[in-house]
C-alpha cells in the first residue's frame, strides 16, 4: 500500500535534489505552465526553505522581494502576497488531480503559512487481520450522532477555556510591543556607514538586521518609518540599530577616553572602543562590564525625555541575535515587560556565550539596580 510521509527539517538536505526535481516537474506541468508568477512564487518559497532561510518567508518580506513593495507598505490593505499564495495552493491541487499523476516526492503550502511542507512516497505495511477487525467493528457497532458530536463539543469547550486563560495571562512580548506601537509614530534609524553627497549609505547587514522589526510592525498592524537621523519628537518612539557613524569613526583608543566616560546622557552602560575591540563599559564602577566571552549585545530603553530603543553590541553578530530575541514571542525576556513606563530607563546585557541569561538594569531614584532577566 502506497502513502506519503512528511520529510522532517533535519532530512531536507538529504532529499533536496529530489525535491528540486519535483519542483521543476510541477512548474512544467499544465497547472503551472501558464502562470510564470506562480512558478516564481513557488520556487522562491521552496528554495528558501531548503536552504534554511524560512525567516524571510514572511508576508512583508515576500512582498518586498517578489512584488517590489516598499518596506513600510501596509500588508493589511495590500493582499498581493496572500492572493499569489492562494493561487499557488489552487494550482497545486490541480496538479495533484491530473490523471495518472504519481510522484515520489511532493509538497504543499499550508493555509496561513508561506513555508511549504515536503513529502516522500513510502510503502505502508498493514496487517490484514487488523483491517478486517476494524471493518467488522465499524459495521457491527454503528455510532450515534451523540457519540460523533461529543468529541467536538468537548474540544470547543476546552478551546474556550484556553482562550479565556490566554487573554487573562497576556504575554510580556505582546504587552511590551503594544506599548511601543499603539498610539505612537515609530521611527527606525539605521546609522549610515558613509555619505555620498546628500545621500546616506547604510550597510547591508543593518538592513538585514532590521527585517524582523519590519515584520513585527506588521504583526501589530503598524509600520516603521525609516528615519535619516537619530532625533525624534516628543510622543514618538525611535528604534535604532547599531552605533551612530560619528561614534564608529576614528581610531580605537587604548583606554576609555573622556568622551567615552562622560557622554551627555546618564545611562549606566555604554559601548566604547578599546585596543581589544568594542566592549561594554559600566560607569557605576568605571570598569569594562564583565560579560561572559568577548561578544555581547546592549539594549537601552529610555522613556525620558523622549522614548527610544537602542540596539547595539560589540559586533554585528550580537546585534543581530538581540534583534531576533526581541522579535520572537518564545524568546522575549519577560523582565522587559514594564520597561516602557514613563520616566524610566532600562538596559539589558545579553552575552553570546551559550547558556547565558540576559541581565537587566533598571533605574531608581539613587542608582541603577541589576536584575536577572528571564527568557521563556
Amino acid at each position: 500500500m502506497q502513502g506519503y510521509t512528511e520529510i522532517t527539517q533535519s532530512e531536507l538536505s538529504r532529499y533536496a535534489p529530489n525535491l528540486l526535481e519535483a519542483l521543476e516537474a510541477v512548474c512544467e506541468s499544465p497547472a503551472f505552465r501558464t502562470s510564470p508568477k506562480s512558478c516564481e512564487f513557488l520556487r522562491h518559497i521552496v528554495h528558501n526553505t531548503l536552504n534554511g532561510n524560512t525567516d524571510v518567508l514572511k508576508e512583508r518580506l515576500i512582498g518586498m522581494t517578489l512584488l517590489g513593495r516598499e518596506a513600510t507598505y501596509d500588508t493589511g490593505s495590500d493582499a498581493g502576497v496572500r492572493v499569489r499564495a492562494n493561487d499557488v495552493r489552487k494550482r497545486l491541487v490541480s496538479y495533484r488531480k491530473e490523471e495518472g499523476r504519481v510522484s515520489s516526492f511532493t509538497f504543499d503550502l499550508p493555509s496561513g503559512s508561506y513555508v511549504p511542507r515536503f513529502y516522500r512516497q513510502t510503502t505502508l505495511s498493514l496487517d490484514t487481520a487488523a483491517i478486517d477487525k476494524v471493518e467488522r467493528y465499524e459495521t457491527d457497532v454503528p455510532l450515534s450522532l451523540q457519540h460523533l458530536a461529543a468529541p467536538t463539543v468537548i474540544a470547543l469547550f476546552l478551546c474556550v477555556i484556553c482562550l479565556r486563560w490566554q487573554i487573562a495571562q497576556e504575554h510580556p512580548f505582546t504587552t511590551f510591543w503594544q506599548h511601543v506601537f499603539q498610539g505612537h509614530s515609530v521611527h527606525l534609524y539605521l546609522p549610515p556607514t558613509e555619505r555620498s553627497g546628500n545621500d546616506q549609505l547604510v550597510a547591508m547587514q543593518e538592513v538585514r538586521d532590521s527585517a524582523p522589526l519590519l515584520n513585527l510592525a506588521g504583526q501589530f498592524h503598524s509600520q516603521l518609518n525609516l528615519s535619516g537621523d537619530a532625533e525624534t519628537k516628543e510622543g514618538d518612539v525611535l528604534i535604532s540599530i547599531g552605533t551612530p557613524s560619528e561614534i564608529k569613526a576614528g581610531t580605537e583608543p587604548s583606554q576609555p577616553t573622556a568622551d567615552d566616560l562622560s557622554p551627555p546622557d546618564t545611562r549606566r552602560l555604554t559601548i566604547i572602543n578599546t585596543t581589544d575591540g568594542r566592549r561594554i563599559f559600566d560607569r557605576a564602577v568605571s570598569k569594562i562590564y564583565p560579560a561572559r566571552g568577548n561578544s555581547a549585545a546592549l539594549l537601552t530603553i529610555s522613556n525620558s525625555p523622549t522614548r527610544s530603543i537602542s540596539i547595539d553590541g560589540t559586533d554585528e553578530a550580537s546585534i543581530s541575535s538581540l534583534v531576533r530575541l526581541l522579535c520572537e514571542r518564545d524568546t522575549f525576556p519577560e523582565g522587559l515587560v514594564d520597561s516602557m513606563a514613563d520616566g524610566t530607563t532600562s538596559q539589558m546585557v545579553l552575552s553570546m556565550t551559550p547558556g547565558s541569561q540576559p541581565v537587566i538594569f533598571r533605574d531608581s531614584p539613587s542608582e541603577m539596580q541589576a536584575n536577572s532577566g528571564k527568557t521563556q
